[in-house]
């Protein structure tokens, strides 16, 4: 018996100092703001005592420290007074702690405590009421401050419309209160994230519209459709894609099998396709919708693809008229190939002749490196104006022909100004062969003429014909100058069987005119 008395009072003693701790709170404030702490236990009953303590030593109410319900206030707040302050709430069988640490800070806004998330483009209402920060004796004003600066506005509440980005911040409510013939300044700090709105991306199909495919009964084909579903991984949550087969659901065919992948591409746009598999065209497949649907709250879209029984006849004689076409297009080009310079030449014969241009061309023809006058000559001053001046009427000056002060021209710059074209003969360099004798008339350009006329040449921008007269062309004989404006398309080569009316001739006028 006397045991079970023992164990009894211990028990007691035991349940008697049972304690009950709450988690610990961080808590900022301002230096010179009056701060509260609130004590976030309540006693279970009238015999409950309620002390407070900071960094274990009991606080006792002062001219600066009030004690008002559970709520400790400190008026004037000093860096003094940062520290672990611990609310304690005890009776006969429990006793139950709540703790607050306390960091005071230089100002002039105690950092953020609260945090804010809000859409972008929604509304917010931030509270700066009593059940937030109660005061001792009248409240007298409300200030609202963002990151630290003044707004401006007043009131217990700051309501933000439309957010944008640039609504984010620090916002501090400095609730001014008169206590005691004194005012006082206590303050409050919501840190607002403003999260940026995804934009609204309605789905699309982008392939099929309205397509149309050729098949054959029987044969097994697969559709594709490609869509864009939305933006972000999140937009497929939400988004159904599916085929219809007029109509009517795919499952209403069992042979028949659908398979969607996701593609995630640029500015977090996602993409799909869906594919249906087909192992057997089916009869009743022919002239009726396959629709491809895209359906989420964003929005809906559709494409569309028809089978056509393929016919083999169509077939070939499409290939046929393709065949025909391309045929004919070869024709044609080949044609314009060889008859272009007789129709640019019929058509220049009806214009008023040389066209501001005194002469047609500068003949020029360069001697070889042996003695006597090669075929360059002969073509320059025998040939040359037989065909062109006699039988086309076309005005040559003839270098070794022509005086320079014929039709007033008194120099060889002259003459290459009123020219349309340069036509420079290149004789070969054969050795004597088929050499003819020089001409007393011939007038021979000096070495220091030649390399004038040469420069002159270069830079009057006239196009240059460059004839080479014999088979194997002395290029030996052209200065650089000359040899970096000769064109491959502009050089001709001269035979004694050329007839009249022959391609040398044609291109020679086709320069000319």
């Amino acid at each position: 018996m006397a045991c079970i008395i023992i164990l009894l009072i211990i028990l007691i003693f035991s349940v008697s100092t049972f304690t009950c701790t709450e988690c610990q709170e961080n808590a900022t404030t301002v230096e010179g703001h009056a701060t509260f702490l609130f004590c976030k236990l309540d006693p279970d009953n009238e015999n409950s005592t309620l002390t407070w303590t900071k960094d274990n030593h009991t606080l006792e109410p002062s001219p600066r420290i009030k004690m008002k319900g559970h709520v400790l206030w400190l008026l004037n707040t000093t860096s003094s007074d940062g520290g672990l302050y611990v609310c304690q709430s005890s009776n006969s069988t429990c006793s139950m702690d709540s703790r607050v640490l306390l960091s005071v800070e230089p100002g002039p806004c105690p950092s953020p405590q609260d945090p804010e998330l809000a859409m972008e483009e929604t509304n917010i209402s931030l509270n700066c009421n009593e059940e937030l920060i109660p005061v001792l004796g009248q409240r007298l004003q409300v200030q609202w401050w963002k990151d630290c600066k003044s707004t401006g506005i007043q009131g217990s509440e700051l309501r933000l419309l439309n957010l944008s980005m640039s609504d984010k911040g620090s916002y501090t409510c400095m609730v001014i209160f008169r206590y005691e013939d004194r005012n006082y300044t206590a303050s409050h700090t919501f840190q607002l994230t403003v999260i940026k709105k995804e934009p609204v991306v309605k789905p699309r199909v982008i392939q099929p519209h309205n397509k149309t495919l050729h098949v054959k009964p029987g044969m097994e084909i697969k559709l594709e459709c490609t869509v864009l579903i939305g933006f972000g991984e999140q937009s497929n949550l939400e988004t159904s894609v599916y085929w219809l087969i007029n109509h009517s659901y795919v499952e209403s065919y069992p042979e028949l099998r659908q398979n969607l992948t996701t593609e995630m591409r640029e500015n977090f746009l996602l993409y799909g396709n869906l594919t249906l598999f087909i192992p057997k065209v089916l009869p009743e497949f022919f002239s009726v919708p396959f629709q491809c649907i895209i359906l989420s709250p964003s929005g809906t879209d559709t494409g569309q693809v028809w089978l056509s029984q393929d016919d083999d006849d169509t077939i070939h004689a499409w290939l046929i008229i393709v065949a025909l076409l391309i045929f004919a297009a070869i024709v044609g080009a080949v044609l314009i190939y060889f008859v272009k310079i007789d129709l640019i030449l019929a058509y220049r014969q009806c214009k008023t002749p040389y066209e501001g241009s005194l002469y047609n061309a500068y003949v020029l023809y360069l001697h070889g490196k042996s003695p006597g006058s090669s075929t360059a000559a002969d073509l320059a001053l025998r040939i040359l104006p037989g065909t062109l001046e006699q039988q086309h009427n076309l005005k040559l000056f003839i270098q070794g022909r022509d005086a320079d002060t014929e039709a007033g021209i008194h120099n060889m710059t002259d003459v290459l100004s009123q020219s349309k074209a340069v036509v420079l003969i290149l004789p070969g360099n054969n050795g004597e062969e088929n050499l003819i004798p020089i001409s007393q008339d011939q007038d021979r350009l000096e070495d220091s003429q030649l390399s004038v006329l040469f420069s002159d040449i270069a830079h009057s921008g006239i196009p240059l014909l460059l004839v080479e007269s014999e088979e194997d062309a002395d290029y030996s004989l052209l200065p650089a100058s000359i040899q970096s404006i000769v064109k491959k398309d502009r050089v001709l080569k001269w035979k004694p069987t050329v007839q009249p009316h022959g391609r040398f001739w044609k291109q020679l006028r086709y320069h000319m005119t």
